[in-house]
């Protein structure tokens, strides 16, 4: 029987990429910003090993950011493990550097080498390009590993991959799971569990779950469905609650980061699961990100009593016609509402905004400001938009000749890389650094910097910026 080795590669030096963010598109930070806090471990990995195991394959995991591994000693864990197939996430913010890390094993170890991530389950040759990589895994990835691992060293039949033949590509069809319960939970055991944590949640151990997969919105601007799929699929909630309690009981997990892009589709799904973890008198803490249109208040108390401690929410823009444009369905008032019935059950609010979406202007940015201010969230956070490869915003950036960045690796959400017909790269940019200046991830007015723990620290650490922040006005 083959062994086969996944690795989540090395960050480049001196950052750290959180590469199950945006659909697996990553986020690259330097590694002094305050994201420093958030290691997760890699899911698809970990459920790519559990389908294995449970087929009688020899499967490790290597998580080398999370344990601080460099390359050389990456390549030595691989090497003596002799692995028959080796499979490697790439990123698309650290797609060079992780093609290079791929190629390096290729030239130091005889193996079979794949990699995968969304951007190349859209552009392979990127990756197919470099002799050392064998083929790239395209789509959802744990049937296609299965698969592989089985057909070694035969693998042109198999489904979801592309590989070079006759100088050309060849991509066979991909493939998505439709009922999740038919896979097995994520092999836990074989990650460094105690090593992951996230900056919102101090309860440890913790992990990250998935409940659900993909997202059926057709919001322009989002990579979700290009990592996850456009449908979306939901495990049952008595699955959902076996992985709860095999993470309480055997890992003492005492917090989780549900990665669902829409944990709340179902809502009374979501519901059945709260009320699960109530009855089950399941002790955990837990975060999610939803959709407006997704919430309740009935829906957020029992979210509430069953240990979620907050809602991360994507707001995008104060405009009502600039959300139509980028087809985001979110209604401001439904919005108002929401994060004031979330301030009564006593759930924190992230709430997510884009500065340059197409349509913006500055009278548009205003409005965004004045919103942000309003609804009061606990945390506010401002991006810019990101032409993703694969997304409808991509397409009409292109077509008219918005993007001034093509380069995939500065596509993190911080750096401007398009502009618009209203609105230049610079004016972005300085609108997005003002919006950040005024809120920050700081609470939201006085009274509240006075009384919780982030406000007081916030003062101590820089009362000159909490200052001018309390009497900004954009």
């Amino acid at each position: 029987m083959s062994k086969i080795v996944l690795v989540q590669p090395p960050d480049p030096l001196n950052t750290q990429v959180l590469r199950d963010h945006m659909g697996y598109f990553g986020i690259l930070r330097k590694k002094i910003s305050r994201f420093k806090d958030n290691i997760l471990p890699p899911l698809n990995l970990a459920y790519s090993a559990s389908l294995l195991e449970e087929n009688g394959f020899d499967v490790s995991i290597i998580d080398a950011p999370t344990v601080e591994l460099k390359t050389k000693e990456v390549l030595q864990l691989v090497e003596a493990h002799a692995p028959d197939l080796t499979v490697i996430n790439v990123t698309g913010v650290s797609n060079s550097h992780d093609l290079d890390f791929s190629s390096k094993l290729k030239q130091t170890i005889d193996t079979t080498v794949a990699v995968t991530g969304p951007h190349l389950t859209l552009k392979p040759e990127i990756a197919l390009q470099n002799t050392n990589i064998d083929l790239v895994i395209r789509g959802e990835i744990e049937n296609t590993i299965l698969e592989l691992s089985q057909r070694l060293p035969r693998t042109q039949d198999v489904r979801g991959i592309a590989f070079r033949k006759n100088k050309g590509i060849v991509l066979t069809p991909t493939r998505q799971f439709t009922n999740l319960d038919d896979l097995p939970f994520p092999s836990y055991h074989k990650l460094p569990m105690k090593k992951y944590r996230y900056h919102l949640l101090n309860k440890r151990p913790l992990t990250t779950v998935l409940t659900s997969r993909g997202c059926p919105f057709k919001c322009m601007y989002c990579p979700y469905p290009l990592g996850y799929g456009n449908v979306w699929r939901g495990r049952s909630v008595e699955n959902v609650l076996q992985e709860f309690k095999l993470l309480v009981e055997k890992f003492k997990i005492k917090s989780i980061l549900f990665r669902d892009q829409i944990f709340t589709f179902d809502m009374q799904r979501a519901e059945k699961i709260c009320d699960e973890i109530i009855k089950e008198d399941i002790d955990i803490q837990w975060r999610c990100e939803t959709r407006i249109d997704r919430l309740s208040k009935n829906l957020m108390t029992k979210m509430k009593k069953a240990g979620c401690s907050g809602i991360h929410l994507g707001i995008e823009s104060g405009d009502p016609e600039v959300l139509k444009y980028a087809k985001a369905g979110v209604n401001l008032d439904l919005v108002r509402k929401t994060f004031r019935e979330a301030k009564e059950v006593g759930i924190e609010t992230v709430a997510f905004f884009l500065v340059g979406l197409p349509g913006e202007t500055k009278e548009s940015i205003a409005k965004t400001i004045r919103l942000a201010k309003e609804i009061k969230s606990d945390i506010t956070w401002f991006n810019t938009p990101v032409p993703y490869p694969g997304t409808k915003l991509h397409e009409l950036a292109e077509k008219n000749n918005w993007i001034i960045d093509k380069n995939w690796e500065n596509y993190s959400g911080t750096q401007v890389v398009m502009r618009t017909d209203h609105l230049t790269a610079e004016e972005i940019r300085s609108a997005l650094e003002k919006a950040k200046k005024m809120f920050s991830e700081r609470p939201l007015n006085l009274m509240e910097m006075a009384l919780s723990k982030r406000g007081i620290l916030t003062i101590l650490s820089n009362p000159k910026e909490v200052m001018k922040y309390v009497f900004a006005d954009f």
